[in-house]
């Protein structure tokens, strides 16, 4: 610097560094290289957080696939359906979400009168209690005694991003649990049904009820998610009656975990009791006499006709649609009553058809049709019961648009 008067202002911009120590530090002025002056002053600098500290901030590692499939493996079952002489007549999957609590979808103890919940060392336990379910939701908890198995923790973060990929347990060759990867594609939140996570590709029927696991091993869902209440048929009904099917389409997906309550202050209620009350759908007792069954927007006036084109799918202007089975006496008794009801996806009754008195030949099938109005049904998918001797023999589902 030069300066052509007596006096000199000047000033210094001085960075602290992280490194430099806490202490008393001194800068010293020098003009033409010689001392002219010092100035002292204090840096007090905040302590370095501990290593422990330093190294909680890093991010935790993530599991590998192999242990993911140790540690939640032990948390899963299986839940079968038991029918009245104790044979299984379903397969779904549950895992423990608490002591005594197992977490599955609604559609795995729905229409069940008793279940049966297996863990992974083999142990068996018969249930017919539940702490909670939800039948638009497709969740259920059920009351299991859990023993010491390990309980599988809920995701803090329930944010779930689109284009993951998260993990489910699979089933392959009905009994065998194998770990995969599923995409989340998307997601949605129907009208009174709630949330959904879509997943592709879609995992097996009996992976139903099993859990949906963030890359860090915590739960976030359960797999499931069924906008159609009532619609999952046992194998042993398939095979009964080979026409029991439906034409909506299902896809599987997953309910959020955060949808589940805590069910601490709960009390259990039977299965009987739900069945009861209207929120379990009533078993089918399927019987190899009814032959055939479907929708359509006209029948002929000929009842040998088989020209009848079959729909699922109807709108306020068809008016009414026709429902209509074939049955053949294929077993001793070819004397009965048939006659249908219609309920709504709460499964409540919208329309019931009165009993008709019909005796079934060898010969060849009876057809047994009847129509109702749907003009002032609102939009949405409805059910469809045929019943032999006051028991559900086959049902179906249709949809109604605007």
């Amino acid at each position: 610097m030069e300066t052509k008067t007596p006096e000199l202002h000047a000033y210094w911009i001085f960075e602290v560094a992280p490194s430099f120590a806490t202490g008393i530090w001194t800068a010293e002025i020098r003009i033409d290289g010689e001392p002219s002056g010092t100035h002292n002053f204090e840096l007090v600098l905040p302590a370095a957080p501990p290593k422990t500290e330093i190294a909680s901030l890093q991010p935790p590692k993530l599991p590998t696939l192999d242990e993911l499939y140790a540690s939640a493996g032990r948390s899963l079952v299986w839940v079968h359906k038991l029918d009245e002489g104790g044979h299984q007549t379903d397969t779904a999957l549950g895992f423990v979400i608490g002591t005594d609590r197992i977490a599955t979808a609604f559609q795995a103890i729905d229409a069940a009168t008793r279940l049966e919940v297996m863990f992974g060392d083999g142990r068996k336990v018969t249930v017919d209690q539940v702490w909670a379910c939800d039948r638009l939701q497709d969740w259920a908890i059920l009351k299991a005694e859990t023993s010491n198995v390990p309980l599988l923790r809920r995701a803090n973060n329930t944010t779930i991003p689109v284009g993951e990929r998260y993990i489910v347990f699979n089933v392959e060759n009905e009994m065998t649990r194998v770990i995969g990867g599923v995409d989340i594609t998307g997601k949605r939140n129907m009208s009174d049904f709630g949330d959904r996570i879509q997943l592709a590709p879609a995992p097996s029927r009996e992976a139903v009820g099993g859990p949906l696991v963030n890359p860090m091993g915590d739960v976030v869902g359960v797999v499931g998610g069924s906008v159609t209440p009532g619609s999952r048929f046992s194998q042993y009904a398939m095979s009964v009656s080979k026409a029991l099917w439906s034409r909506i389409n299902d896809d599987v997906a997953a309910t959020p975990i955060a949808l589940l309550p805590a069910t601490d202050q709960a009390t259990p209620v039977t299965l009987s009791d739900l069945l009861a009350h209207g929120v379990l759908t009533q078993p089918l007792t399927p019987t190899q006499s009814l032959v055939y069954g479907g929708s359509a927007r006209s029948v002929s006036k000929t009842a040998n006709d088989s020209s009848t084109s079959d729909t699922s799918e109807f709108s306020h202007r068809d008016r009414v649609a026709w429902i209509y089975t074939l049955w053949q006496k294929k077993d001793k008794n070819g004397k009965g009553m048939t006659s249908a009801k219609v309920y709504d996806y709460r499964n409540r009754l919208i329309v019931d058809v009165a009993p008709k008195k019909i005796s079934l030949s060898e010969e060849a099938p009876m057809r047994v049709a009847f129509d109702f109005a749907i003009d002032k049904f609102p939009a949405g998918v409805y059910r469809v019961d045929v019943l032999w001797n006051d028991q559900p023999a086959w049902r179906t589902f249709f949809r109604v648009t605007e």
